[in-house]
């Protein structure tokens, strides 16, 4: 595992990030970034070594140097360089502590994220299992609400055609009533009779109140069923009536 290793470790995350773990994410992502930096510090290092190691190399085979000669030239070259290989050793000896730290911080913190990872799949499978669960419940309500609705409406429009064949048996029935009302001569004669009379007695009506205006309600044609105190508290009434109407309107 490299640096580039745990950077794609730290950006494969994709996806919304569930509730509470923000800040435990952060932290992780933290720890990936360090540890990477230390690796990459390592590789540097261990390159370095790698380098000197391949002049020394180099060196042998182009002098055709024996082991013994290239060790006293190593040597030399070692006491010239003493200071940067007190350095370098020093270096190497940090790294190593910092690899092996690295190494154990690494599994924890792979640890963790394996941890944190199945948290939220754990999560995540929950939260999708109760999502089906509610989103089916909502439809098995929603079809019975429906089916109840259609119900009714069937049974209203079941009691609407009664009511219509009903009213239209009571419409034939009054218009067979009526005309076999209108069809008996002795009724229809008492009929014009009581309207001759009521013609004649408001002529004489007429001739013994001549100060009455013609638009006078004394002069209706009902005026021998409905009297002229019963019309003005009938109008009174319809009066009141009108001015609630109206005030509840207005407020």
């Amino acid at each position: 595992m490299n640096g580039m290793n745990g950077g794609n470790m730290a950006g494969g995350m994709h996806g919304p990030t569930p509730a509470g773990h923000h800040t435990e994410l952060g932290y992780i992502y933290q720890m990936v970034e360090e540890l990477s930096r230390q690796l990459a510090d390592n590789q540097r290092t261990l390159e370095e070594v790698v380098a000197g190691v391949g002049r020394v190399r180099n060196l042998a085979r182009a002098h055709a140097l024996g082991n013994d000669e290239v060790i006293e030239s190593a040597a030399d070259e070692a006491k010239a360089q003493e200071a940067n290989l007190d350095t370098l050793i020093s270096i190497l000896s940090e790294a190593l502590e910092k690899a092996k730290f690295s190494r154990d911080a690494n599994a924890a913190l792979l640890s963790q994220y394996a941890s944190a990872l199945a948290t939220m799949l754990r999560q995540f499978h929950e939260y999708k299992a109760k999502h089906v669960a509610d989103v089916a419940a909502w439809h098995r309500s929603y079809r019975a609400q429906l089916a109840e609705a259609r119900a009714e409406n069937s049974r209203l429009r079941e009691q609407i055609w009664e009511m219509q064949a009903r009213a239209a048996a009571a419409n034939e029935a009054l218009r067979r009533f009526r005309a076999r009302y209108d069809a008996d001569e002795a009724r229809w004669e008492r009929r014009v009779d009581a309207k001759a009379v009521r013609q004649q007695l408001r002529f004489w009506k007429r001739m013994a109140m001549p100060y009455l205006d013609d638009d006078d309600p004394c002069w209706s044609d009902d005026d021998d069923l409905i009297d002229v105190a019963e019309k003005k508290r009938l109008e009174e009434l319809q009066r009141l009536a009108s001015e609630q109407q109206l005030a509840a309107a207005a407020a």
